[in-house]
């Protein structure tokens, strides 16, 4: 896991020129932005790149912005990333159920507002910035764990409060990758 840069990394994947242009403009000023003209472009890009927030075109030609979003959440670098669909046809309840199914964290219907959407997208950054600082924790607390366990393996009698210590910094870490998942890598 790569941490962001001081201006989080935002992808914004649409197959019109306009939209991208569109949206880069108005998030350029706040963050690192990326841009993909469709879904296999989406993926390589988030294959080599650690993204705050996904922004997701829905209708676009080959791969879908559900099928993106659902290859997305199969890989352990953008299971969490949150994604926000965008579509200016697709605004049916079936579809946005469909959405969600896909992996989706929200939704953003044409025409987009401007202020919405950076509400949004700052909402989700410090989502997830919050989320990576807390899996920079466990990765420390993890180390600190194996420390204490070479420490004390070469000890005779371990202490039995130390090796419950450890065990409650074991099941301290599982809990808090249960609710965040676990890290990626």
């Amino acid at each position: 896991m790569i941490p962001q840069p001081v201006r989080p990394r935002v992808l914004i994947v649409d197959d019109h020129p306009a939209n991208r242009m569109a949206f880069e403009m108005i998030l350029e000023p706040f963050y690192t932005v990326s841009l993909a003209t469709n879904g296999y472009q989406a993926l390589e890009l988030a294959d080599r790149n650690d993204y705050a927030v996904i922004l997701l075109d829905i209708r676009m030609p080959g791969l879908s912005g559900f099928e993106v979003a659902e290859t997305l959440r199969q890989r352990d670098r953008t299971r969490h990333t949150p994604i926000i669909f965008m579509s200016a046809y697709d605004q049916t309840i079936v579809q946005a159920k469909k959405g969600y199914i896909a992996g989706a964290t929200d939704f953003l219907f044409s025409p987009i507002d401007e202020e919405l959407l950076k509400l949004k997208v700052a909402t989700y950054v410090q989502i997830s910035l919050q989320n990576e600082s807390l899996r920079r924790q466990i990765q420390h607390l993890q180390t600190t764990v194996r420390a204490l366990e070479k420490m004390v393996r070469g000890r005779d009698p371990v202490d039995e409060p130390v090796q419950e210590g450890i065990h409650d910094l074991e099941n301290q870490i599982d809990e808090l990758e249960r609710i965040l998942g676990p890290l990626p890598g």
